[in-house]
């Protein structure tokens, strides 16, 4: 059997075959000789045959190197790119298995099993089990590592984005919006029409913003506005625990909530089936967070965000829910994964993703919640929500001068530790004074410019002559651009090249 080097992406597997997608778009089934089988949603190098009765056949080595190493073999790449070359080789691609991605050097990206964040190395390490069970590769981005980065949207297909050596650039896109919009969480798939079926893989997931803080976290969830100061016992490590492991989960929500073993579910499908993953996700993600010795009361604390979410997420003067807001109501399943027996049946991953899938289908809202041009919450709900939205905030509009100090001494020390975790890198430091001031709450935008006063100062100091100071303009420009009010059309642009 003659055979050529090819390149990949596994996107599904059917009847003991792999599906991979090659760099010019064309699936092939293939059958991988051997024990060693790739994971659903990883990059494949290997050597291609045909055998006598006509199948596709591939063998995997360690390495591009060792894949090499093993004969004269023809290496073929479509669009004549020749950069991918220098890509390939750059990569250990083969048996692409759990992995934390991060920028590497040159034409490259690193992949290791873990990571130096410990909040994201918790999340991928409680899972990583069950992925290889289920054999899904979990490509999950070092937010902490992109955070400090120079990138642009080149850079990102080649440094960066995994799981996508077929050149797909719906993903590329993805992530370029996802981290000028402040590294936006997300779980990003892709789903592949082949032969009237949907294959369904996962490109990336982006577990957390590092630039958020607790605050800007318990924001997000719950829907409310800066003019409302969240209240309650969840540290900043927590935060990112659970929303990395909520993202995490949803990486699996497609092989676990279909309707038997050889079946996916098309969690994007509707409105509610994104509804129902969610319920399974965040299940997963407070029973993880709680099995691993985490606070019970930042667990709960996580169901009262969401229940605001009915409050707080709702259209100006009407009780009239935004866009995304329902979807995202999983208190319910939240509360029921927090149930004492419950927690007490659940230690492993594979326990907390089966009992999530229980508590998904049984707790999730009704389709026909779905239907309509608006979504409403009911009356119990609103009013529960009410409830749930004055234990987890403060209304800083109407808090008295001494209320909106204390409150100030809390935001203040958040600040000062998203400043340390950040100031020591250019890129990082400018990243946090843009996308930080997105979470400034109302009347305590002084604190924000205090404490990020001398990293102003430090990125706009007068030019020097020497080549460093050159390399450091662009961020400067952005820092001065941030400084001041940036007009609609005048948006900070952090898909440019930054080279500190």
């Amino acid at each position: 059997m003659n055979g050529r080097l090819f390149v990949g992406t596994v996107r599904a597997v059917r009847d003991g075959r792999h599906l991979v997608i090659g760099r010019d778009g064309t699936p092939i089934d293939v059958l991988f000789d051997g024990d060693d089988h790739p994971k659903i949603g990883g990059d494949v190098v290997g050597i291609l045959r045909t055998d006598e009765d006509g199948n596709f056949r591939m063998s995997l080595g360690r390495s591009v190197a060792d894949t090499l190493m093993t004969g004269n073999h023809r290496i073929v790449f479509s669009r004549n790119q020749t950069e991918l070359t220098a890509r390939t080789l750059a990569r250990l691609l083969s048996r692409s298995e759990s992995a934390v991605i991060a920028p590497g050097r040159g034409l490259s990206i690193e992949r290791s099993p873990g990571t130096d964040d410990p909040d994201l190395d918790w999340a991928v390490s409680f899972f990583r089990s069950e992925a290889d069970r289920l054999a899904i590769a979990l490509n999950v981005i070092d937010v902490q590592a992109v955070s400090r980065a120079p990138w642009n949207s080149v850079a990102l297909h080649d440094k960066t984005l995994p799981a996508d050596i077929e050149g797909n650039g719906r993903a590329m896109h993805d992530l370029v919006r996802l981290l000028k919009s402040g590294f936006h969480p997300d779980c990003n798939r892709l789903i592949e029409t082949i032969s009237g079926m949907h294959e369904i893989s996962v490109n990336f997931v982006l577990p957390y913003s590092p630039f958020a803080g607790a605050l800007g976290f318990c924001r997000e969830v719950s829907g409310m506005d800066r003019g409302h100061f969240p209240m309650t016992a969840m540290s900043m490590s927590d935060a990112r625990r659970i929303s990395s492991a909520k993202h995490i989960a949803l990486a699996f929500a497609h092989a676990k909530l279909g309707a038997g073993a050889q079946r996916q579910a098309h969690v994007q499908q509707s409105r509610r089936t994104v509804h129902v993953a969610n319920c399974f996700a965040d299940a997963a993600a407070v029973m993880a967070f709680v099995a691993s010795g985490g606070s019970i009361r930042s667990a709960e604390a996580y169901g009262d965000l969401k229940e605001s979410s009915l409050y707080y997420g709702n259209k100006p003067g009407t009780k009239a829910l935004r866009s995304g807001i329902l979807e995202e109501a999983t208190q319910r399943a939240i509360r029921a994964a927090l149930d004492p027996l419950v927690l007490d049946r659940v230690s492993s991953a594979r326990d907390v993703l089966t009992e999530a899938v229980r508590i998904a289908r049984r707790v999730a809202l009704p389709a026909m919640r779905f239907h309509g041009d608006e979504d409403f919450p009911t009356e119990m709900e609103w009013l529960s929500a009410r409830g749930a939205a004055e234990r987890v905030a403060v209304d800083l509009r109407s808090a008295s001068r001494e209320r909106a100090n204390e409150l100030a001494t809390f935001y203040r020390d958040e600040v000062r530790d998203l400043v340390s975790q950040h100031d020591a890198n250019d890129l990082a430091a400018s990243r946090l004074i843009a996308f930080g001031g997105f979470h400034i709450p109302h009347r305590l935008e002084n604190v924000f410019d205090e404490e990020t006063q001398h990293i102003r100062r430090a990125l706009t100091m007068p030019f020097e002559s020497n080549e460093a100071d050159k390399r450091r303009k662009p961020t400067i420009q952005r820092i001065r651009r941030s400084s001041a009010a940036i007009a609609e059309d005048d948006k900070l642009e952090f898909e440019m090249p930054m080279t500190p």
